[in-house]
């Protein structure tokens, strides 16, 4: 079977670009697919990806460059991973099958606008968005199939009949597993207000000065990078919070790691709550729209929170912090856990996926 993926670029450390890549690589590798990946971006990839895959870069006259190269590849199945493509791919007629793979949550662009500070005409900017949403729909429903990342998701699409929820894959398998003694709290992403990271500073501070020995690092880069060094400066927290690059090696990071701390506002889906189960770290998280509560098991194998209730973050972290006994129960349910998302399980449903639309000639 050939498989041809469209995304914007390869560069970036987002969750995005690491499912891609451990999807790919396995179809290629495990699986024997050919795969291709067309990328508007010429920069090296952020991932290792296998060998097997072929690259190609469309920099200028996308629309009509990649239908050219569909019609010479002639994949069994294109997917777009929601790029400008979305709105034309299932247009061209190269044979192939259709699936659009959204990777966030369907409200985030509501989430982004209110969450903008001291923006103009927010309610201008609502509604905007919500054209974008009823033409996402629009396009949405000319594909073969709709692919999220949750079933929360698929119901604020409004279920529709080509909808299918398949979570991201494990991105590693680790043999190694955190001892859990290291008074470490981790966080990783990008910089940026849909992240929350000056809700987990805040929710940490008491931490903080309750604990001292107590450490917290989060890896990313950003544009908000200097008004969270600000705050960490103005609570008085720069010996003991720290922003570092992202990590080229998460799975050492959470390995020296006893918790892992989703802070977002809102999510797609929460990859590195499932990397910080294979390494038997448990998280606390906002159970924020959408991912997390389909990850995490409150009080079985994490904690969850209300949305951006920064009082009762901190106070499950603190739980975490003073009872190794907690820690350890909850990580051990999160090893069992992180079963349900490896990576043959969950490129197992996307194989099945594959196949029911190679047999059925039926277009959605």
């Amino acid at each position: 079977m050939t498989i041809v993926y469209c995304i914007f670029s390869l560069a970036d450390s987002g969750g995005m670009q690491r499912a891609l890549t451990v999807k790919a690589n396995y179809l290629s590798a495990v699986a024997g697919y050919a795969v291709h990946i067309v990328t508007r971006d010429n920069a090296m990839p952020h991932f290792t990806l296998s060998a097997k895959i072929r690259v190609h870069v469309i920099e200028h006259t996308y629309r009509p460059e990649l239908s050219r190269l569909l019609y010479t590849i002639r994949p069994d199945i294109t997917i777009s991973l929601y790029g400008e493509e979305s709105r034309f791919l299932y247009k061209i007629k190269d044979g192939s099958k259709k699936i659009l793979e959204f990777h966030f949550t369907r409200n985030h662009l509501q989430h982004l606008v209110r969450g903008l500070p001291n923006v103009r005409l927010r309610w201008l900017r609502l509604q905007y968005v919500r054209m974008l949403q009823y033409f996402d729909i629009s396009y949405a429903q000319h594909y073969d199939k709709l692919v999220l990342l949750t079933e929360a998701d698929r119901r604020l699409w409004g279920n529709p009949v080509n909808a299918v929820a398949i979570p991201n894959p494990l991105s590693f398998k680790s043999r190694e597993k955190s001892d859990l003694d290291a008074p470490r709290i981790l966080a990783a992403g990008r910089l940026i207000a849909t992240k929350g990271f000056d809700l987990l500073i805040d929710a940490y501070a008491p931490i903080a000065r309750k604990h001292p020995d107590w450490k917290l690092t989060i890896y990313g880069e950003g544009q908000d990078k200097d008004f969270l060094l600000d705050k960490i400066s103005a609570l008085g927290l720069e010996e003991q919070v720290t922003i570092r690059p992202p990590s080229t090696d998460l799975q050492r990071e959470l390995l020296r790691s006893s918790i892992y701390a989703l802070s977002s506002r809102y999510e797609g889906f929460g990859l590195v709550i499932t990397e910080a189960m294979e390494c038997g770290v448990p998280s606390v998280a906002f159970n924020c729209e959408c991912g997390p509560g389909e990850i995490i098991r409150d009080g079985f194998d994490g904690l969850l929170v209300p949305p951006q209730n920064t009082e009762l973050f901190g106070a499950a972290l603190v739980s975490l912090v003073e009872s190794k006994e907690l820690r350890h129960r909850l990580g051990k349910n999160a090893l069992l856990s992180a079963d349900r998302f490896s990576v043959e399980k969950v490129m197992g449903r996307w194989q099945m996926l594959f196949d029911s639309l190679m047999n059925n000639p039926v277009h959605v």
